[in-house]
């Protein structure tokens, strides 16, 4: 049976950077992430940048955007379950997405069923940051996290993800762990694999 860990949070709280390091220290480990399917040379999608993705899900309707976007999810999803792999690292997951995209007006009941479909982790790791901290971060910011705005600034990512973050009290966080972003990269690795290893040890 394969362990799902998910590393999951807003936009800007060091989620990548973070999936990177614990893919060098976990054995056996298959990383899952939505760019998979939207990067992918084989699927022959008509992206040749993040930049062109952006411009796309900006273009779409709520619901289809949702549509897609857990499209490619499940795509990645599905990839990674198909490998020899014991363990699935998921980057984001569809909580940081959904969540998105109630912000930006999904139907929530469309929200609820997709979720259904996707496999429950067997532990969540959260990264908590404050926005003003996670905007600093940013060295692009993208249309998309600033509520499809045709100007991205780092006060529309403000407005926007704000409205995003009350939107996380949609999933049920009973036994997610929450840790602080603001530690160094190097304290975030070693307290999220210690929690990894006590999750595979149970």
């Amino acid at each position: 049976m394969k362990k799902l860990i998910c590393i999951t949070g807003g936009d800007g709280v060091g989620k990548s950077t973070l999936v990177d390091a614990l893919l060098q220290q976990i054995p056996d480990v298959y990383e899952a992430d939505i760019w998979d399917l939207l990067k992918s040379p084989t699927e022959s999608l008509p992206f040749q940048s993040k930049r062109q993705i952006d411009d796309f899900l900006c273009a779409l309707t709520p619901d289809s955007r949702l549509l897609f976007l857990g499209h490619a999810l499940i795509w990645s999803i599905d990839t990674a379950m198909a490998s020899d792999k014991s363990i699935i690292l998921l980057n984001s997951y569809y909580y940081k997405y959904f969540a998105t995209e109630l912000a930006l007006g999904a139907d929530l009941a469309l929200v609820h069923a997709l979720g259904e479909r996707f496999p429950r982790p067997d532990l969540v790791i959260h990264l908590d940051l404050a926005l003003r901290e996670a905007v600093k971060r940013k060295k692009v910011l993208s249309r998309y996290e600033c509520g499809l705005s045709d100007k991205p600034s780092p006060e529309s990512f403000l407005t926007f993800q704000a409205k995003a973050l009350a939107q996380w009290e949609q999933f049920d966080q009973k036994d997610w762990h929450h840790l602080d972003a603001r530690l160094s990269p190097e304290e975030l690795q070693e307290k999220s694999l210690d929690i990894i290893r006590a999750a595979l040890e149970s």
